[in-house]
């Protein structure tokens, strides 16, 4: 599979779960919420047990862009348009308290993490969204950001307008994991493994169950920090929710630019730089779609790549997609799942935000973990009310989406893209899907995700089976190897 940038840093190893195991919390995942949620509870007088399906922070936090920035394309309208400015503010509070948590924890723990600070911009080529600016400045006017229409880094006559603001950052996000991560490892509290899928969660009277690697963890509290969880009940998230996919691309550049930007309009284009001890990088990101669209992974990529060439005239050393819950309110998903699980915590649908979200979703959990007030707990709840424009965008983005995901795969399961290394067909009456490799042979697995019954599509880039309606990933063998789906789609040859 194609690796990020940062992966590159991601070098060390831990042990897996291979025994019974009883804890106050348990955390599954471990990306930049599920670690710093770890961290956040060093001196608490919990025992923490930290869980990665794979390895530590090898996923979405890895295959971000590592931007850590209050000024997110047109975000504050949006939210405005679903609720009020009120909410808006609140939002953009918990956006500059991540960014403050961040270089707090890079100072105290003395993170060589290329935390840089930058400016940030958000501008459009299209002259009809001129008019979404204007509202945007306001509510930064009304917050009081101090922001300029122009960037002396950036000059392009295409841009009709602008937004920059000059006090954010970027930086690598492997490498401030990997810093917590060892002060998390110091810990007396707190124990951390990786290759350990949580498969089953039972519930007992005061305590819960999970089954990891067949074993099982007995837990007070669970943290679901795993970018998607792995059942529907509680919590009903993938009908507050959809999938968006990305393609990004780095190459290395003689100069460092300290600025990022992102359009206003969609299909998102993003960018930053990047300088380690070695080199500098421009990191490019375009073709965003639901992932129940653009199914074409070899020509998404062409795209993306000869837009990167286009602006630096350099091919591109690194390739990578990444995919991110979005919700139907433009806010993440923090807090106790429902009311009848108050002591099972979930943080996810960071709309593509995640640096700053997934940190400021850690303070939020170690606090409902310490019994803590926090006054973003609310706005928050996966459980808020539910109101007319977030059902519109539920039947827009969610339930349309995913059944045009069913219907287009039902109907054109051998789409022309897949040539002769992939099919679509029927074996002992069970939907099966074939990947024929260079040495002519034939990888069987089924084609239906086990988690909620979608058609997979074959990703001919990664070799992979991907699920177009919630993004779990399966390599050729059938073995998982993303979420939400915790079972594989191999073949049982004796049923």
């Amino acid at each position: 599979m194609e690796k990020s940038i940062w992966q590159k840093d991601n070098n060390f190893k831990l042990d897996k779960v291979n025994e019974n195991i009883k804890t106050d919390i348990l955390i599954i995942g471990a990306g930049i919420t599920g670690v710093t949620t770890a961290y956040n509870l060093i001196n608490s007088n919990f025992e923490v047990v930290l869980i990665d399906r794979q390895k530590f922070f090898n996923e979405v936090t890895a295959k971000s862009t590592g931007k850590l920035t209050y000024l997110q394309d047109l975000k504050y309208q949006d939210i405005c348009n679903v609720y009020n400015y009120e909410t808006a503010k609140l939002y953009y509070e918990t956006q500059k308290e991540a960014i403050r948590i961040v270089k707090k924890n890079v100072k105290e723990n003395e993170i060589d993490c290329s935390l840089e600070k930058n400016e940030s911009i958000t501008f459009t080529t299209d002259e009809s969204e001129v008019s979404k600016f204007i509202k945007e400045e306001e509510f930064l006017e009304k917050v009081g950001v101090n922001y300029s229409n122009s960037s002396d880094s950036l000059k392009n006559d295409e841009i009709k307008r602008l937004i920059s603001v000059k006090n954010t950052y970027v930086f690598n996000p492997v490498k401030y994991l990997n810093g917590l991560l060892k002060k998390i490892k110091k810990s007396s509290n707190i124990k951390v493994y990786e290759n350990s899928i949580a498969t089953k969660i039972k519930k007992e009277v005061d305590y819960y169950v999970v089954i990891v690697n067949g074993y099982e963890i007995k837990t007070r509290k669970i943290v679901l920090a795993c970018n998607y969880p792995f059942f529907l009940i509680p919590g009903f998230i993938p009908f507050k929710t959809y999938m968006e996919k990305s393609y990004v691309a780095a190459c290395k550049i003689d100069e460092n630019k300290k600025i990022n930007g992102i359009t206003s309009n969609y299909p998102t284009v993003s960018f930053r730089f990047y300088e380690d001890k070695d080199n500098k990088y421009f990191i490019y990101l375009s073709n965003s779609s639901k992932i129940c669209d653009k199914l074409n992974y070899e020509k998404n990529y062409k795209k993306t790549i000869n837009e990167i060439e286009k602006i630096t005239g350099k091919k591109p050393i690194y390739k990578w997609t990444n995919m991110d819950v979005m919700t139907n309110d433009f806010l993440p998903l923090i807090g106790k799942i429902s009311n009848d699980d108050p002591n099972v915590l979930i943080a996810t649908g960071y709309n593509t935000w995640g640096m700053t979200t997934g940190t400021l979703a850690a303070k939020i959990l170690a606090d409902l973990i310490n019994n803590k007030k926090n006054k973003y707990e609310k706005v928050f709840s996966p459980s808020r009310s539910i109101n007319l424009k977030k059902i519109k965008n539920f039947t827009t983005n969610t339930l349309i989406s995913n059944t045009k995901a069913y219907v287009l795969n039902f109907i054109k399961k051998n789409p022309s893209w897949y040539k002769n290394k992939a099919l679509v067909t029927k074996q002992n009456g069970k939907r099966v899907g074939i990947y024929f490799d260079n040495e002519g042979n034939s990888h069987v697995v089924s084609n239906i995700c086990p988690h909620l019954k979608c058609f997979l599509t074959f990703n001919e880039v990664d070799k992979t089976w991907d699920c177009p309606c919630h993004g779990s990933r399966f390599d050729i063998e059938g073995n998982a190897i993303k979420g939400p789906s915790k079972d594989n789609i191999k073949i049982d040859e004796t049923k």
